[in-house]
Formats: structure tokens, C-alpha cells, sequence
């Protein structure tokens, strides 16, 4: 696992600043005339023989500096304004406290420069960090002269809780199942309602500033970019608060977490896309997974085929959501109706709970009077075996659980 911190620094003499607005300036004007090069050579050794001795020579970065500038540029899909530099300790960097918390970077060959950090929110963060176990082997300096912890910390395989917490994410909420090994629903609940409300005011609100802004009016623009900026903030706090919500909830009923494996969609129109990212399913799941980690909870990811339309009550397959109302799942061959987020989000639990007789020597769940065997539960090209019930496509912590077995 790895997350990034970004640290502010204290207060500098001018020269110091100088100092390292013109590192700063050197190195995105290097990173831009090496991304040009790039173009010309096939694979990353090509272009490092091609660049390094003589562009080393040119700018007299140290050799590790020059080298993290190297990688970036390979990954990079475009120029830069502004790059974040890459020191690793204990090499290029080191880090020591006196009265106040310093970060000493090699800028170049026998020239270092220490930065003294500020004591905040963010500092205290890191340190605690510092403290659970997590190690920092890398600082970076961004343009904004602010400097970036990269930590790390080894994941580990958790034991199997005893019940399982499915979240089913759809447009206008999350819906959240626990289920104990033997099926019965313990909880189910609903989170993160607010959002979809607040974005849609937001969404009206924009088109009417969208309008004036093309006409050419300065206010309609600014309100435009600080509309953005609230709703980016509004939805990254909501969504926290959602995640921490839906861990404490699993650790209430000593469940593990199981969320779809979703793929990013083609894009379809703004009006879809505005429909569908109404809840922003890749920040929720880098969130969970973070949080997950740090409150040593399993993370499965099972696949999302048929979530939708597999009856938990019968087992028959259906077409999923009532053509009437698409908020209501109908079986068809039972005649149940529930839900439409409440039945996928369970059904999620229940695929994590087939997949753990991989794990296990004993069954932990029984679907009776199914209409579709278990394996019509995964994609067809996800069947290795006939007996294959349930895929886990990534297991986020400790060893993959690979295929799981009816």
C-alpha cells in the first residue's frame, strides 16, 4: 500500500527560495525537452542511452534525480507546466529533527539545502504515519515548493471475518447488505443520499452560468471555475464520510467489504455521463481501499456479472430491473419484489461468500431451489471448470483468491 502526504514548508530566507524556484524551473524545462525525445526511440533503454550522458552533463542534476526525471517522462502523456522532483532517502535526502522538523534535499552533485517543515494537520499526519509503521524512502518537491512524502507499507492477508458487507454502487446512492455464512440478512441500509441531490442543483446551477460564460460575461466564468472547485470539495468530503460510515459498519458486525469489479464505460453523451458519475465509483473505491488497509478489514472486488439480475430468493436469472419502475427488481419466476440497489448490494455479499469456499473447508452458503447453477454467476469467458462458482477478480490485501469453487 502506498499513499502520498504533501508537507508545507516553513518560512525561508529569499535565497533558499531563489534556490529552488530555479531548480524547480530547470528541471520541468529538462522534463519538456526529453519528452520531445522521447518520441524518437522505441523502449525505455533507448531512450535512456540516447539521453542520459549527455543531458546529465547539461544540467548537472544528480544521477537519481536525473533518473526519477527519466521515468516520469516515459509514463508522461504530455509536457508539464510544473513537475514534482523525486530524492530518495538516504541517498539524495535526508531528513533530521532540532528544534523543528528539517528535510535536507541534493539538489545537485555536493550541493544540499535544508527545508525546515511546517507543524500542521498534515505533519501530524505523516508522523503518526511514521509511528503505525508506515517508512518513507522518497520525498518530492512539487513547483509550488511544497514537498511530498510517498510512504509505504507491506500489506498483509487478514484472516476471514465472519460475515460479509456487500456495497452496491449505483447513480444516487450506495446500498450496503451484511450477510451472515448462512445467508440471513443481518443489515441493510443505504448511504450517501445527499450527493446525487446536491450535483443535481449543481448540475442546473452550471448550466445556467455555462450560458452566460458563453457569451462572454467574466463573473458567469469566475462563478463557473469556483462552482467547480466547491462541488470537487463537496463530493470528496461527502465521499469520506460515506467510507468511513460503511468500515465502521463492517466492523460493527465483523464483516468483510465486497464491491463490484465496474469498468470505466465509453463515453455515451453528457447527459449520460452526467447521469452515471453522479457518484464517482473510482474515488469511492481508492478511498475504501485506503481505509480498508488502515483498519485491517479484507477487501474483496468480485465480478459484476448478473449483480443485477440474479434472484438471491430463487436463484433464477432474470432480466433485473421492472421495466414499470427502475427502482424495483421483479422475479419472474418467484414473483418477489424488492429493491433493485438493496438486491444487487446483497447479491455482492453473496458472491464474496461463494467465492470463500476457496479458502475454507466447509460450505458457507446454500442457494436453494436455484434456477441457474453457480457457475452462471461469473462472464462466460471467467469459466475455467464447469464447478467454478464465483470470481474474485483482485484481492486487495494478502495472496489473490483466484477462481472460487461451488
Amino acid at each position: 500500500m502506498r499513499r502520498a502526504i504533501l508537507l508545507q514548508i516553513d518560512e525561508i530566507t529569499a535565497k533558499k527560495v531563489r534556490i529552488l524556484k530555479e531548480f524547480s524551473l530547470k528541471a520541468t524545462s529538462e522534463f519538456n525537452t526529453l519528452w520531445v525525445e522521447r518520441d524518437f526511440c522505441n523502449t525505455f533503454m533507448d531512450f535512456h542511452r540516447k539521453t542520459f550522458a549527455k543531458s546529465k552533463k547539461k544540467t548537472g542534476f544528480n544521477v537519481q534525480v536525473y533518473a526519477s526525471l527519466e521515468r516520469a517522462v516515459w509514463r508522461s502523456k504530455s509536457k508539464s507546466k510544473g513537475i514534482t522532483v523525486k530524492f530518495n532517502v538516504p541517498r539524495n535526502c535526508k531528513t533530521f529533527d532540532m528544534t523543528m522538523p528539517f528535510i535536507e534535499l541534493g539538489i545537485y552533485p555536493r550541493n544540499r539545502i535544508a527545508i525546515p517543515i511546517k507543524k500542521n494537520r498534515n505533519f501530524q499526519r505523516y508522523s503518526d504515519l511514521l509511528k503505525s509503521g508506515w517508512i518513507c524512502k522518497t520525498y518530492g518537491l512539487t513547483s509550488r515548493l511544497e514537498i511530498v512524502a510517498y510512504l509505504s507499507k507491506d500489506e498483509v492477508e487478514l484472516p476471514l471475518k465472519k460475515n460479509v458487507l456487500g456495497v452496491d454502487v449505483n447513480s444516487k446512492c450506495f446500498a450496503v447488505s451484511v450477510i451472515s455464512p448462512e445467508g440471513k440478512v443481518l443489515h441493510q441500509d443505504y448511504f450517501g443520499k445527499g450527493i446525487w441531490v446536491k450535483r443535481k442543483k449543481i448540475f442546473e446551477r452550471k448550466s445556467v452560468l455555462q450560458s452566460y460564460a458563453d457569451t462572454g460575461s467574466d463573473y458567469a466564468k469566475k462563478a463557473l471555475r469556483r462552482l467547480k472547485r466547491n462541488e470537487h470539495n463537496f463530493v470528496k468530503n461527502r465521499i469520506g464520510e460515506v467510507v468511513k460510515d460503511i468500515t465502521d459498519m463492517a466492523l460493527q458486525y465483523d464483516a468483510d467489504i465486497a464491491i463490484e469489479n465496474l469498468k470505466r464505460f465509453s463515453s455515451k453523451g453528457k447527459r449520460f455521463n452526467r447521469e452515471v458519475m453522479r457518484i464517482p465509483f473510482f474515488t469511492f473505491k481508492k478511498n475504501l481501499i485506503q481505509r480498508c488497509f488502515d483498519k485491517n478489514i479484507t477487501l474483496n472486488i468480485v465480478d459484476a456479472w448478473h449483480t443485477s439480475k440474479f434472484c438471491s430468493h430463487c436463484g433464477a436469472v432474470g432480466k433485473g430491473h421492472d421495466s414499470s419502475n427502475y427502482t424495483l427488481f421483479r422475479c419472474k419466476k418467484c414473483g418477489v419484489e424488492v429493491n433493485s440497489d438493496r438486491q444487487a448490494s446483497l447479491n455482492v455479499a453473496i458472491k464474496s461468500l461463494l467465492g470463500r469456499r476457496v479458502t475454507t473447508n466447509h460450505n458457507t452458503l446454500q442457494i436453494s431451489n436455484r434456477r441457474v447453477p453457480v457457475n452462471g454467476l461469473v462472464r462466460p469467458d471467467a469459466v475455467v471448470e464447469p464447478i467454478v462458482a464465483v470470481r474474485h477478480i483482485s484481492s486487495t490485501y494478502g495472496k489473490p483468491t483466484g477462481f472460487s469453487r461451488g
